[in-house]
């Protein structure tokens, strides 16, 4: 090693421990210096940015609102009323089929009852000659009694003419016996022949009896042959279906369930606060609805009315159920039972009240206003909750602004700017 590298070395081992020395003093008196004061600016005033709405005192009926079920208002089981083998379907026998008042449902092989039709007209044509007979001979014993009766008479008169004559020579005892004799024996055929009469008589009544019998069966067996074509007894829709051609059935197999196309109900269950407004409001039988089913992005409204109280309370929810009747259904409608909807009826009439959305309200019954950009509390009293909103009435003047924005911070005094 050259002497020049020893002394760079040299120096360097006594310059570096200088520096670090001289660093670490610069450093503390660096911390120890003064520092320059910042001035805390004093803290701006928050303004709430809210929402408000107008006092406005009105008197307002509004609507209450309940979810229902759309019920059948009238329905039946379809059930053939002779039984037989199914021969012909109607065309639209099929779940959801739509069929109209007289629409063939299913047609039972009409053999045997046509044919017991005819046996009962032949049944009754042999009673009718019999009973016929029966007249004729009665007619001809009441002529031929009217003709017994004649010889009576005359058979009397004789005797009474023989026996003013007796004892003269014109007549004698043996003459007047033979007059006794033929009045006897012309009573004798009278009597039978008014037994003959009585039993004619009988026999004919009888005869009619058998008559009005024939006549009763023989209606029967043509009602069961028009009973072999089971038809709609009102239009509606097909539900249940279970019958096809060639199946045997009975007078209590069920076919199929018709639900009345023209008679939709929506029952619905009103809380008990609801239904004792909607006493208030007077009779609930009659009162008008709306009834609203919502499917996808379309809306269907039907016009409705009350039209009963359900006989039992629901034992699930404790509610009184109503039936609101729909207007103008038909087979046309795409309605059906068992859609869930909503049913809006109207409610009492509150007056002077003031209608807010239920954010405005607060715990304690106060809401909140507006008042040359600070707020002041209100208190009211809330008359209903009614879909999200409340009616009021308390000590709010109209045209005030009511803030509708809730925040934590809110309070009596915060400065706002209405939007």
């Amino acid at each position: 090693m050259t002497e020049p590298r020893r002394a760079r070395r040299r120096a360097a081992r006594i310059v570096v421990p200088f520096l670090i020395l001289l660093a670490a003093g610069a450093g503390a008196a660096y911390r120890r210096a003064p520092r320059p004061t910042v001035e805390p600016k004093p803290p701006r005033e928050r303004v709430w940015s809210v929402a408000t709405v107008p006092v406005v005192h009105a008197d307002i009926a509004p609507m209450i609102s309940v979810f229902g079920e759309i019920v059948a208002g009238r329905e039946v089981g379809l059930r053939p009323l002779v039984a037989g083998r199914i021969v012909a379907m109607g065309d639209d026998f099929v779940d959801g089929g739509i069929v109209r008042a007289g629409d063939l449902i299913a047609e039972i092989d009409p053999f045997d009852y046509r044919a017991a039709v005819d046996e009962t007209i032949a049944q009754r044509a042999a009673s009718r000659d019999r009973f016929d007979q029966i007249e004729a001979q009665l007619d001809a014993a009441h002529e031929q009694i009217k003709q017994d009766r004649k010889l009576v008479a005359l058979s009397e008169r004789d005797l009474r003419r023989r026996e003013k004559l007796l004892g003269s020579a014109a007549v004698s005892e043996k003459s007047l016996d033979d007059a006794r004799r033929a009045l006897i024996q012309a009573r004798q055929r009278t009597i039978a022949r008014e037994e003959t009469i009585n039993r004619l008589t009988a026999q004919a009544a009888e005869g009619k009896a058998a008559l009005d019998r024939w006549a009763v069966l023989l209606r029967r067996a043509r009602r069961n042959l028009e009973r072999t074509r089971l038809l709609a007894p009102f239009g509606g829709f097909l539900v249940g279906t279970d019958a096809a051609v060639g199946k045997q059935v009975g007078t209590n197999d069920k076919l199929a369930q018709l639900i009345d196309a023209t008679r939709f109900e929506a029952r619905f269950f009103p809380s008990d606060a609801e239904f004792a407004r909607l006493l208030d409001a007077g009779p609930i039988k009659g009162r008008p609805a709306r009834v609203i089913w919502r499917v996808g992005e379309r809306t269907f409204v039907y016009d409705a009315e009350v039209e009963r109280i359900a006989s039992r309370i629901d034992s699930q929810s404790g509610g009184i159920g109503l039936y609101a009747r729909i207007r103008r259904t038909d087979l046309d409608s795409v309605l059906r039972p068992g859609a869930f909807v909503r049913v809006e009826i109207p409610d009492k009439t509150y007056r002077h009240v003031v209608r807010l959305l239920e954010d405005a309200l607060h715990q304690g019954g106060i809401v909140y206003v507006a008042v040359g950009g600070r707020l002041e509390i209100r208190k009211v009293e809330v008359a209903v909750r009614v879909a999200g909103d409340v009616l009021v009435s308390g000590d709010l003047a109209d045209g005030e602004a009511v803030v509708v924005t809730r925040f934590p911070e809110i309070g009596p005094g915060l400065k706002v700017a209405a939007k």
